[in-house]
């Protein structure tokens, strides 16, 4: 699944760095990582959970392997909502106006997040709580679906961004219960996901504004006076 995820993205990527445009909001969207305060404050704020984090990961761990934290149920479709949620993203463009900023900017958005999850990961190295691999920081399925929360938010607003965060909460959850991932993988996780959506959202928003400022409905009234009589 992982080998097929990074082909993908490879893929992807070759397709939009080939579009001046993607270059352009792929520049802007990375760079507004840590140039808006906000964003700034998201990942300060992230690192520093994720470090205190780090020294309760094996014990938290041992808890859920003894105690269990959810469900095998819910486990499952917080996994599969990290693997599929942010296709029914996709979905909803094809009932919305304004498809191509939105795809650009969703499109985007995932490209960014998919390359740093992925560059972070094999740099890090940290083993998994399985010892299956050693890619478990940070957890790509969280910071996938904090993404696809965060860009629903940025489009659609809170009625399907709030859903949407409560999703990808569960589906973080669900990568400690199957033993995949520590906590402080899916705090960093989480962490990358909302920063990406908004670094990028800023981008989006922008845009938004000057296809506004550009497109002025034109209208133009016309008044003709015809005298009906003549006075001499």
């Amino acid at each position: 699944m992982r080998s097929k995820s990074i082909f993908l993205y490879m893929i992807l990527s070759s397709f939009l760095m080939s579009q001046s445009n993607y270059a352009t909001y792929l520049g802007d969207g990375l760079a507004n990582l840590f140039s808006i305060s906000t964003n700034r404050t998201i990942i300060i704020s992230g690192i520093i959970a994720t470090g205190i984090a780090t020294n309760y990961d094996r014990s938290l761990q041992g808890d859920v392997e003894t105690n269990g934290l959810m469900s095998k149920q819910l486990a499952n479709t917080g996994n599969y909502w990290g693997l599929t949620g942010q296709f029914l993203l996709w979905g909803a463009f094809s009932f919305s106006d304004n498809k191509n900023e939105k795809f650009q900017y969703a499109s985007s958005a995932f490209l960014a997040n998919g390359l740093l999850t992925y560059g972070i990961k094999y740099v890090v190295g940290r083993e998994r709580p399985d010892n299956s691999n050693k890619r478990s920081f940070p957890s790509g399925h969280t910071s996938n679906s904090f993404l696809t929360a965060t860009v629903a938010q940025e489009i659609y607003g809170s009625k399907v961004g709030v859903p949407a965060y409560l999703m990808a909460t569960l589906s973080g959850l669900s990568r400690i219960q199957d033993n995949k991932h520590y906590l402080s993988d899916v705090i960093f996780g989480a962490t990358l996901g909302i920063a990406v959506g908004k670094g990028f959202g800023h981008v989006y928003r922008q845009n938004r504004k000057l296809v506004e400022i550009r497109v002025i409905p034109f209208q133009q009234s016309i008044s003709i006076s015809v005298p009906l009589g003549l006075k001499h």
